[in-house]
């Protein structure tokens, strides 16, 4: 379990009973070091403030930490904070098996580790709906360009120094950007770019940034 909350562990522990062994970590990187990984299944908080520390830009959190995780090869069940359908979809889309709020009752949060752990897939009920529909319209996704592009217009970047600093002429960076917003023209029709960034999760520090 990769979790920077202790109490999060002990408390699963008791639910899971003494036949569940939990090993606890409170890095992905701790986790990764300790491979080959010989459990059942990871559970993964998204939400790792240690990552979250501006001078922690590199550690492991959010949708890469999932990216990360799966290749080592036990099912990945995130447990999470969050509510936001597309980036729980994104977490699914990551390889996660199942994505839990950390909000349901015990004996959900003891389903669903049996569940992923015996190969299945879980969806936390309260977001459940959201998230399948999600899925189920074959979610868009930004190049890391658009997405870049994206974010600093709603930082108030002008369009020189986006150029500037991504290295291309404004005439690309506004081609990036038009690309992008095509993708969410629905999502857009009544929301700003700005609340685009935040129901992606996309800005810098935030889970799929």
């Amino acid at each position: 379990m990769v979790d920077d909350a202790p109490a999060i562990a002990a408390a699963l522990g008791v639910w899971l009973g003494p036949s569940a062994e939990i090993v606890a970590f409170r890095r992905i990187e701790d986790l990764i070091a300790s491979a080959p990984l010989t459990v059942d299944v990871v559970l993964l908080d998204l939400n790792l403030n240690d990552a979250r520390r501006e001078d922690a830009s590199a550690l492991l959190a959010g949708i890469r930490g999932v990216r990360e995780v799966v290749p080592l090869g036990p099912p990945v069940l995130v447990i999470t904070s969050d509510g936001r359908p597309r980036v729980l979809a994104a977490a699914l889309a990551a390889g996660a098996a199942g994505v839990l709020h950390k909000n349901e009752a015990p004996e959900m949060q003891v389903q669903a580790v049996r569940t992923v752990a015996a190969g299945g897939s879980v969806i936390s009920p309260a977001v459940a709906g959201a998230v399948r529909r999600v899925l189920a319209g074959h979610p868009a996704t930004l190049t890391d360009r658009q997405r870049d592009v994206l974010v600093m217009r709603v930082q108030g970047r002008s369009w020189a120094q986006i150029a500037k600093l991504l290295h291309v002429t404004e005439d690309t960076a506004r081609d990036h950007l038009t690309a992008g917003i095509r993708k969410y023209q629905a999502f857009l029709a009544d929301r700003s770019l700005a609340e685009l960034v935040q129901e992606l999760g996309v800005a810098p520090g935030d889970l799929a940034g």
